[in-house]
């Protein structure tokens, strides 16, 4: 009777030990990959829109420790709540402490132009996702447009 309980035993404490281990390295991974977006911070340096165009130029800054990549901008005005740029297709590297610049266009209704009344004197909301998650938002308007 010993002679098979001491192999099953060992079977069965030997496939426990493995899934603990697996269990362990999962929740390090996922506490690292936590860290890390705790870590990412961004700055909006500056907010550009083109009077003559449709074209907007984000300047921001990676204020954080660790490397971000931005998946997704939105803008929306916010008197009528129209989605002016809506881009989740992107993937922009920004490293820490570095400068990134983002030119994106408009989707602008009336006469595609930042310099028309419609646009002037309204404030726009910025919005920018991180891959881990982080969100981050500033409040713009047109100025000498």
């Amino acid at each position: 009777m010993l002679a098979i309980v001491v192999p099953m035993g060992t079977v069965v404490v030997t496939k426990g030990l493995n899934e603990v281990g697996e269990i362990s390295n999962r929740l390090s991974s996922s506490i690292t990959y936590q860290n890390e977006g705790v870590r990412e911070d961004v700055v909006f340096e500056h907010i550009r829109f083109e009077p003559t165009g449709k074209q907007l130029v984000i300047s921001l800054r990676n204020t954080g420790t660790v490397d971000l990549t931005i998946t997704k901008i939105t803008m929306v005005k916010t008197d009528t709540q129209d989605l002016i740029i809506n881009n989740n297709t992107m993937a922009i590297d920004a490293q820490p402490h570095v400068g990134t610049t983002i030119s994106l266009s408009g989707n602008l209704q009336f006469t595609q132009r930042w310099d028309d009344p419609n646009y002037v004197d309204s404030k726009y909301e910025i919005s920018i996702l991180t891959s881990k998650g982080n969100f981050f938002g500033t409040v713009a308007r047109p100025f000498n447009t």
